[in-house]
């Protein structure tokens, strides 16, 4: 989508020695510039979702723990008063 902006002289002329030091166009320039300055501005991930896809990947998680939550409890409540 095609859109116009305003700059002036000082940073035009930025623009123009960064574009041509990248060797690639300003709009290029821009678009980059843009969207490193928009993922600054996203919120960033919290602990959980950096490392979301890693959990249980070793297998040493339990997939159905709270389905059998209830199950669980009452086996280790029996084992623990049958001593």
């Amino acid at each position: 989508m095609p859109i116009s902006i305003r700059l002036g002289d000082q940073l035009e002329h930025r623009l123009s020695t960064v574009s041509k030091r990248l060797r690639v166009n300003k709009s290029e320039v821009v678009k980059r510039s843009l969207e490193a300055y928009l993922d600054q501005l996203e919120p960033s991930k919290n602990a959980y979702q950096l490392g979301e896809d890693l959990f249980g990947a070793d297998g040493s998680m339990v997939s159905d723990v709270s389905a059998n939550y209830k199950a669980l409890l009452k086996q280790k409540l029996r084992a623990k008063h049958r001593r």
